[in-house]
Formats: C-alpha cells, structure tokens, sequence
C-alpha cells in the first residue's frame, strides 16, 4: 500500500473512532475496501468512550483549559461548556471503572442489534438486562413500571378500570396503528394529551406511558414518534429476557465502538490512536483521456509525530474534526433531526441504590423475599418527569442511568449514576445548577442499611461528580446539504435520546457506508480504466450487494490486534 515513499496510500481515512464510525469503518473493511481510521484520543470511542476514572479527569480537564492550538480540541471545548467537577483523592481502583460518555440502553430488537449478529462483532462485548425501569414518586420512593402486559395485571397502584384502559392501548400500541381512526389527525399532537384524550388514561398511567415507556424527553413530544418507539420497546420484550432493553458491559457504547474497531482491525483496517492531523492538503486527478468523468480529488493527511503520511480517495470526518478550509467541499449526510443541547452528570457512590415503591406491588418479576417494596439495583433507569421536583425543569425530563459491578462498570462496591436532560431553551444555568436537584434525589435512595427507613437515611456524598452541557453540531439545513458526490464526507449527529443513540449510530452508519460505497465504486471505475489504457488488467471493481456480508469464517485469529 505504499504509493510512494513515505506516504500510505489506502483508499478510505476516517477521522473519529465513535460508534458510527466505527461500524462504517468494519463494514468498509468487511467490503473489501482498504481504510485507514484516526483517533486524535488515546482511547477507541470518540464521543462514546468508556474512560477509566483517570482518564475521565483528563477528558474533562482538556475541555475546561483555555483554548488549545489542536482544532480538534478546539471543536471539542465548544461542544461540551459549563464543565465543573469535584474529586476526591486518587481513587485506588480507578482503571477498574469504565465510565461510559454515551450512557444508552439498547432496544433488544433493532439496526445495531442486527448490525452486532450480522457483522459477527457481537463475539467482542456482552451485555445484561435492564434489570429496572422506575418514575421518581417523592424522597427515597419511586412507582415502579409496568414492563409487560402481565405486569399491568398485576399491579395494585391501577384499578380495573384504569388497567383495562392500560391494557387497550398497549394493544393498540403494538398494532399497525398508522392509518387507524384513533390515530389520523393526531400524529402531532403532545403524547401525554393524546393518551388523555383518546384512551382516556389518567394522569398517573399517562406520564409512565409518555416517559417510561416511549422514553419522551420534553413535554411537546408527538404522538406518532413516541408510539413509533413504544411499538419497537414492547416488540423487544422477551428476545432476551423480560425487559426490551440490554445495557452494555464496560461501559456500553465505547466498548461496542471497540469491538467494531476490532473487526475492521480483523479485515485490514489501519489503526493510529493519539495522533493529531497536522494537515489535510489536497491534489487534483485527472481522468485519462477516454473518459467523461471529472477529475477526482485526493487527501493526503499529516500526521504530528508519525513518519508517513496518509493518502486517500475518500475522507470521511466527523464534526470536530473537519478542517475548516474543507468545509465547502464537505458532502453533509442531513438528518432529521434537531440539534439540541443536553446537560449530563457522572457521579461515583460507594453505596447501591435501592427503589423503594410507594405501593410496593409485584411487577417486573419482583422477588419473593422483596416484602417490603425494596428492591436493590445494579443496572436500573430512574425516570423524572416533567415538574415532579419543584427545583427541577417543568417541561424537560430527566434521566438517571444506574450501573454497578455487575455491568462492569464500576468495580466491586461502587456505582455510577449517569444523569442527563435535554435542554428545551436557551439558558444561562450551569449544568450542576440544572441537575443538582436530581442528583440529590437520586442519592436520597442510596442504602444506608436495610435496618434504616427511607425517611431517617441520611443522603450519602459522590466521591466524584462531573458536570458539564454538551452542545450537539448544528445539522445542514436541505439547502445547505451538498447535493454533489464529492469525496469528503461528514455524517450525520446521532441520537442523544438514551434508548435511540445505539441504534441511531447503526443506522447513521449504514446512510453513510452506501453513500461512500457508490462513491468508491465510482473511483475504481476510473482507475480501471486508466490501468486498462496501460495494459494493465489487476484493478477490480467492487461488488457490494449488503452492508454486512455473510459471515464466512467465524475462527478469525485476531489475539495480535
């Protein structure tokens, strides 16, 4: 692969190692194309690592510092502001964490799912069952919720009439509801109002379903994406357990993205990490003369303290690491989704949290020995709506994430809460001064012992919290988007929604394999008919009929990657 000296040559370079684009750069590889993937971190994951605790401090203390000569950490502090953070002594098993940027709860059935089994990655990570999903009710309590249809059976905190309510429009939920009567017309109109108005659910029922079950964010959320979602969660339950729902070992999102990189690692994919691009220059190419194509234009990338240089037909850059002399030559893959700010917390606690319910009743399999409504949780999701903590927002909700030792990811003894809320409007509020409530309550349910009551338990202190808002990149408007095929390519933003960033990430992935794909079958064109001109016969034209091919070979020895 060596075009000339000092210089490797590869056909496609892609800069950032997150979840999307590292499942782009196995499919790539997969594909048969030759690709190069950058990392300015020493890390694999990008924006969705999973960090010890060490390099958690480091991630922040980069993006606090003033401003930086690197354009990627330039991008970066302008993404991620109102950093505040709180530690405690050097931690003694700070490597046994792994803190994940992107904490998500992954459907069972879904885009990254399908791409984890197709692609064969899957052999790389494990996963676990959510075990819980529960609504914040008042200090120390919540109301547990209903996962499945027999669990609205058995609860006590609804009545008959209230549970056949329930029960009708999870029935509904889970049909072709699209074109149905109760549906037409209302596709935008907010969710909760929707569940009031037509299945007549009271208040209680109707704030679980809005954002215990469709996962809504804010208090304007439509109907048709939130039953859209409903519909996929409910379908998810019982691939693999009782919850529709698996959190990933390590971490989740970064150790998927690892396991990505691994197979494209597997497949001839070239890895360089904690390297900065120094340079991105540019060389036209002519066509050979019996052709009608265009020039084509080649990257051939700079890198600090790395003896050769990277050249390449297709250069494929996320946000943070576009050059800004490229930018108009950048092809933006559109989505449709809104940029949207978010502000998240990470908080380690060397006590478990423990849902205690307000009615305690049977649901989600509770067992036998739980008599007293207590239920201690290791891997669980706390829900808080809209207006339920007076210091809190009235039209955001906001979330916790709990993960313990047995998502590995905190070592034995310790959790980690992952706190986060859209922020639905501007505002001059820090990220701490956003959360600070929610964090208090959450901790309000940390076991202080099974001998002490909810009520007497004394909140217990993180031993390190992290605050910051993380600014999502503003997507192209249509007009904006370029409508040409060029070779530099800038996928589209994710999800932040925690139950749609995995899948989000795969689908984002597959929008930009096929668009790149056509591009590089094009370039091959070109370049076969140059070698044809000379003689030359060896360069072949891909064929690309899936974005995952068959697995083949599933002994693969890759111990030295």
């Amino acid at each position: 692969m060596q075009a000339e000296t000092g210089s490797m040559d590869v056909e496609v370079v892609i800069l950032g190692t997150g979840l999307r684009e590292a499942i782009l750069a196995a499919a790539l590889s997969k594909a048969g194309f030759t690709v190069a993937h950058l990392d300015y971190n020493e890390y694999y994951g990008g924006d969705d690592a999973s960090l010890s605790l060490d390099e958690l401090r480091k991630w922040a203390r980069e993006r606090s510092e003033p401003p930086h000569t690197s354009n990627y950490l330039s991008s970066q502090r302008a993404r991620f502001t109102a950093v505040s953070s709180s530690w405690e002594a050097v931690h003694a098993q700070a490597r046994h964490f792994s803190i994940s940027l992107s904490p998500t709860t992954l459907p069972s059935v879904g885009p990254l799912i399908d791409s984890l089994m197709a692609s064969g990655s899957s052999r790389y990570g494990g996963f676990k069952l959510l075990e819980r999903v529960a609504l914040y009710d008042k200090p120390g309590y919540v109301k547990m919720v209903p996962g499945s249809k027999e669990d609205v059976f058995k609860s006590s905190e609804l009545g008959l009439l209230d549970k056949r309510r329930l029960m009708r429009f999870l029935m509904f939920a889970t049909s072709e509801f699209e074109d149905k009567p109760e549906l037409v017309g209302h596709e935008d109109t907010p969710f909760v109002d929707f569940l009031r108005q037509t299945f007549s659910l009271n208040e209680g029922a109707s704030i679980a379903v809005a954002y215990a079950l469709a996962f809504n964010t804010t208090t304007s959320d439509t109907t048709l994406p939130a039953l859209q979602r409903i519909r996929r969660y409910l379908r998810s339950a019982g691939r693999y357990g009782p919850s529709p729902f698996l959190v990933g070992h390590y971490g989740g999102a970064g150790e998927v993205a690892q396991g990505f990189c691994r197979l494209s690692a597997v497949h001839g994919g070239i890895y360089i990490l904690g390297r900065e691009v120094t340079s991105i220059t540019t060389s036209e190419i002519p066509a050979p003369p019996s052709s009608t194509a265009s020039p084509r234009t080649r990257y051939t990338l700079a890198l600090q303290d790395f003896p050769e240089q990277l050249s390449c037909d297709v250069l494929i850059s996320t946000h943070d690491y576009l050059d800004p002399s490229l930018k108009s030559q950048a092809t933006r893959i559109s989505s449709d989704r809104p940029s949207q700010a978010i502000a998240r917390c990470i908080a380690v606690i060397d006590k478990p949290i423990v849902f205690r319910s307000s009615q305690f009743s049977n649901s989600q399999g509770a067992s036998e020995d739980e008599t007293d409504g207590s239920t201690q949780v290791d891997t669980a999701l706390l829900i808080f709506p809209p207006s339920c903590l007076e210091a809190g927002s009235s039209t955001a909700a906001a979330n916790v994430l709990i993960s313990g030792p047995q998502a590995y990811a905190a070592p034995e003894g310790h959790f980690l809460l992952h706190l986060s809320m859209p922020l639905v409007e501007p505002t001059s509020r820090t990220a701490e001064e956003l959360l600070k409530p929610y964090l208090d309550a959450t901790l309000s349910m940390a076991d202080a012992g099974r001998e002490t009551s909810a009520s007497e338990s004394q909140p217990i202190r993180p031993s390190h919290t992290l605050f910051y808002v993380q600014h999502l990149p503003t997507p192209p408007s249509p007009s904006d988007a370029s409508q040409s095929l060029g070779s530099l390519f800038v996928p589209p933003s994710d999800e932040t929604m925690l139950s749609e960033l995995s899948d989000s990430a795969a689908t984002n992935a597959e929008t930009t394999f096929w668009k790149v794909v056509e591009k590089l079958k094009e370039i091959r064109r070109i370049k076969r008919e140059s070698a044809e001109t000379e003689g030359d016969k060896s360069v072949e034209e891909p064929v690309v009929d899936s974005f995952w091919p068959p697995i083949s070979d599933t002994t693969v020895v890759d111990q030295d990657w």
